[in-house]
């Protein structure tokens, strides 16, 4: 039997037994060592869900979409090199038969699932998880545990970037300063634009600040400033200021999810200036580049972790995760006991905003923490929703 996180109903979550999974042809069977929380699954725990009010998930499921582990069992056909790896993966799972699949445009099959929420597979809050091979990448040595965690939600921000192809002769501007627009803005500044993270809270601004990156209050001075604009907080008031902020001609990345309609959203203002607005799903495609980024130390994901909690403080980490004040924006749940602990600031949260009573800094195996330790960590940061 294995532990697995059973949410059963709005702020009714525990942890029970299960059977574990094998692995079928093509899988392989991962221990999962860290689980990210977001505000898909916050969603999910208090019940607010447009996933849950669309009848796209139903209680009782085990959740999960962000996390990183080790291979300890090949289904048949696997590699057996990637017995022992340290590995993440994107939560698709596609008919593999469709033009969409066939076309290796897989976040648009029909068929599709998503494990933890969309349809009926379980997600990754457990112990043991399977894994299509194909889903997989490998982690470097040179990226920290927590850093492979957030790769899942953090390729959509390269995704954002590249779908409205920002160069370094644009003037970008990024809204939240959460773990999606963070990651965003350090991956436009990585390709040389000037880039601006707008986000209302004080300590949000500050982490960006200790990142290397500007931040501001949205002013009246700057409307249609901005060449490309990635929204990435998913509030309805920073949907309605993308369209402000953006030159004429411009684009627009929404990369947050709003959980409901977004009122007085200026659809035609985007019609007479010209502006093209794109929906991102996803980084699939971009988890490879994202990794270089990382390990390059031009973007920082460790510093974007706020807390570790233990498996038996799943209330205590959704309380964090709606705590707007906290100290950094990613939430994240040890799975594997197995991993250890750190006190390594290059490798996550610094010592000074830990509570050494729940939460703890990890690095994985052989792990160095090389991209914390090549850039600035320190602030604090809101969440946002996705």
């Amino acid at each position: 039997m294995m532990k697995a996180i059973l949410l059963t109903g709005p702020r009714a979550v525990t942890i029970t037994e299960v059977d574990p999974p094998e692995p079928g042809p093509g899988e392989v069977l991962v221990r999962v060592g860290l689980l990210g929380l977001c505000g898909t699954d916050l969603g999910f725990y208090d019940g607010s869900s447009n996933y849950l009010r669309d009848g796209l998930k139903s209680y009782p499921f085990v959740p999960g979409h962000e996390w990183i582990g080790t291979v300890t069992g090949l289904g048949p056909g696997a590699d057996p090199v990637l017995l022992g790896q340290r590995v993440a993966g994107h939560n698709f799972r596609v008919c593999g038969r469709c033009p969409h699949c066939r076309a290796n445009r897989v976040r648009y099959c029909p068929d599709r699932s998503e494990i933890g929420v969309l349809g009926p597979l379980p997600g990754a809050g457990a112990e043991l998880i399977t894994a299509p091979v194909s889903t997989l990448t490998r982690i470097p040595d040179a990226l920290s545990d927590t850093a492979g965690a957030l790769l899942e939600p953090t390729a959509a921000a390269v995704h954002a970037v590249d779908r409205i192809a920002v160069t370094a002769r644009d003037r970008v501007a990024v809204l939240g300063a959460g773990t999606l627009g963070l990651a965003a803005a350090q991956v436009a500044r990585a390709v040389g634009a000037a880039t601006v993270v707008y986000d209302p809270q004080p300590g949000a601004r500050e982490l960006a600040h200790h990142l290397g990156l500007t931040a501001a209050e949205p002013a009246a001075d700057d409307e249609e400033t901005y060449d490309a604009v990635i929204e990435a907080s998913g509030s309805v008031a920073a949907v309605r200021s993308a369209v402000r902020l953006v030159a004429d001609g411009g684009r627009v990345a929404q990369l947050g999810t709003p959980h409901r309609a977004v009122d007085g959203f200026d659809a035609a203002g985007l019609v007479i200036r010209d502006v093209t607005l794109h929906g991102v799903l996803s980084g699939l495609g971009h988890w490879d580049r994202l990794v270089g980024l990382v390990g390059s130390g031009a973007v920082n994901l460790d510093a974007l972790v706020d807390r570790v909690f233990p498996l038996d403080g799943l209330d205590a980490a959704f309380a964090r995760l709606t705590d707007g004040e906290r100290a950094r924006p990613k939430v994240l749940v040890q799975l594997d006991p197995a991993l250890g602990g750190s006190a390594d600031p290059r490798a996550g949260t610094d010592p000074a905003l830990r509570d050494p009573a729940d939460s703890r800094v990890l690095t994985g195996p052989g792990s160095r923490g090389a991209a914390g330790a090549r850039a600035a960590t320190g602030g604090a940061a809101a969440g946002e929703s996705r």
